[in-house]
C-alpha cells in the first residue's frame, strides 16, 4: 500500500469551516498516490478565530502543511513568515507549507487557470485579455496572465471600483499595461470583444445550483474567430458562455482544466514533485468521483436534516 503509516509519513491537511462537502483531500490524496509519496491529506474543521492554535498545533506534530478554504485564505497572511507576492497583494492565500518551523504561503487559483490555458495551446504572450468578474479569482489569473506576457487587461464588473482595484494592483507589478476597468454592460461587452484575443469567465453565472446567467451572449459572436474562451466555473455541462463560443467553433476551456492544474501546481509547491502527463486525466476522474462522492454526502445530510 502507498502511505505506511509509519514514522516516515508526511502529514498534511485541508482545512476550513465547514467542510461537509469538501472534496479536495479525496483528490490530494490520488495525487500523492500517482507521485508515490508516504504521504497523507486528512479534512480538520478549523473555526474563525483558531488559526493560531492550529498552527501551534501543526508545528508540535511535525506537520509539513496545509491546503485551506474558507474562512481562511486571507486571515492566514499576517500569519505566514513568507507569502507569494501576488497572493498578498490580491489578499488570498490556500496552500502553506512549513519549513523549519517558517510557514510560507501562496494561493494558487490563478496558476491553475494559466496552466490550463497554457496547456491548450494558447499563446499567452502578446494577448488581449477581457475579464468578466472582479472576485477573487479574477485578480491572481490577470497577475499570471500578465507574467506571462499579456499585453493588456480589461476587467468588467457589475461594480466598477472592484474592477479599478485589480487593474491598480497590476499596474503597480506591470507599470507598462494597458489596464482597464469599466462596468459589465451588454454595450461594453460588444464593444470589447472584437478586440479580445482572451476571455476569461469569472463570475458566478451560469453555475449549477445557482441562479443568474448572462441575459445575452452576442458578444461572443464578435469576438475574434482564434479566440479563446476559458471559464472558472466546473460544471459537468458546459456553461452558457461556452456553449456559444463552442458552437462558433473558438476554443474553450472549462473550470476543470483550472482545479486539475492546481493539483500539479499543489504538487510542485508542497513536495517539489512534477507529475507527469498521465496526472491530467487522473485529476479528472479523482475530481468527478470525488464529486459524486459530495452529492452522495449532501443527500445523506439533507435526509439527516429532515429526519429530526
Amino acid at each position: 500500500m502507498r502511505v505506511k503509516y509509519d514514522v516516515d509519513t508526511q502529514l498534511l491537511f485541508q482545512i476550513g469551516d465547514p467542510l461537509d462537502h469538501a472534496c479536495a483531500c479525496t483528490i490530494h490524496n490520488r495525487m500523492y498516490e500517482l507521485a508515490n509519496l508516504n504521504a497523507v491529506n486528512l479534512n480538520v474543521v478549523v473555526k474563525k478565530g483558531e488559526l493560531p492554535a492550529f498552527i501551534q498545533s501543526c508545528k508540535q506534530l511535525g506537520v509539513k502543511g496545509f491546503d485551506i478554504t474558507m474562512p481562511h485564505k486571507s486571515d492566514i497572511i499576517p500569519l505566514c513568515d513568507e507569502v507569494e507576492p501576488f497572493s498578498r497583494e490580491f489578499n488570498c492565500v490556500n496552500h502553506v507549507k512549513i519549513r523549519d518551523g517558517k510557514l510560507i504561503g501562496v494561493g494558487l487559483d490563478g496558476l491553475g487557470m494559466v496552466m490550463a490555458i497554457e496547456g491548450s495551446g494558447f499563446p499567452i504572450y502578446g494577448s488581449k485579455v477581457l475579464m468578466l468578474g472582479a472576485g477573487a479569482v479574477s485578480g491572481p489569473i490577470a497577475a499570471e496572465l500578465c507574467q506571462r506576457g499579456a499585453s493588456s487587461v480589461v476587467i468588467l464588473n457589475r461594480t466598477v471600483s472592484k474592477a479599478e482595484k485589480i487593474t491598480i494592483s497590476l499596474k503597480k507589478y506591470f507599470p507598462t499595461l494597458q489596464a482597464t476597468a469599466m462596468s459589465m454592460t451588454l454595450e461594453n461587452l460588444c464593444s470589447c470583444a472584437p478586440e479580445a484575443d482572451l476571455v476569461v469567465q469569472c463570475t458566478s453565472l451560469g453555475m449549477s445550483g445557482h441562479q443568474g446567467d448572462y441575459e445575452d451572449l452576442t458578444f461572443i459572436d464578435l469576438l475574434p474567430k482564434d479566440a479563446c474562451v476559458a471559464d472558472v466555473i466546473f460544471n459537468p455541462e458546459r456553461t452558457s458562455i461556452l456553449a456559444r463560443a463552442e458552437a462558433r467553433g473558438l476554443r474553450v476551456l472549462n473550470g476543470m482544466g483550472m482545479l486539475v492544474n492546481q493539483e500539479k501546481a499543489m504538487m510542485k509547491f508542497h513536495f517539489g514533485v512534477d507529475l507527469g502527463p498521465e496526472f491530467a486525466l487522473e485529476g479528472e476522474e479523482t475530481l468527478l468521483m470525488a464529486l459524486v462522492m459530495r452529492q452522495l454526502r449532501t443527500r445523506r445530510l439533507t435526509r439527516k436534516g429532515a429526519s429530526k
